[in-house]
């Protein structure tokens, strides 16, 4: 995430504390913030129960930015939600997913060049009709 700061700001951090000044632009660093070990320990293990409501209270409400957050939060968030789960549903109802093993390397690895998150190699699938 972008952010230009639009007046100057004193960063409270207890060893030191920077200033943003006006203009600029700043870069939230949403990949680093939803791996932080502080947030989510075990970043890499798949783990459903950590969005649970219980969970989500103990941190922070800004550790989670899927769409961002604040004046400039995605528009589309509710739409994009919905016609997410619907496409799962879909998706898992008909087919069945696995990886090709003989093009992939387990565990996965993010390409650290790409300007969006994406996996070096690409992400080989074998689908299945149902």
């Amino acid at each position: 995430l972008t952010r230009k700061v639009n007046k100057d700001y004193r960063v409270p951090f207890e060893s030191s504390s920077p200033v943003l000044t006006k203009g600029l632009n700043v870069l939230v660093p949403v990949y680093a913030i939803h791996h932080d070990p502080d947030y989510y320990p075990e970043p890499e293990r798949f783990d459903p129960e950590r969005f649970s409501a219980k969970e989500c209270d103990k941190r922070h409400p800004f550790a989670f930015l899927p769409f961002g957050e604040g004046p400039r939060i995605c528009i589309g968030m509710r739409f994009g939600i919905m016609q997410a789960r619907i496409g799962l549903v879909y998706l898992l109802k008909n087919f069945r997913f696995s990886l090709v093993s003989h093009k992939m390397r387990v565990p996965l690895k993010i390409n650290p060049s790409s300007l969006i998150l994406s996996i070096e190699g690409g992400l080989w699938l074998n689908v299945e009709k149902l």
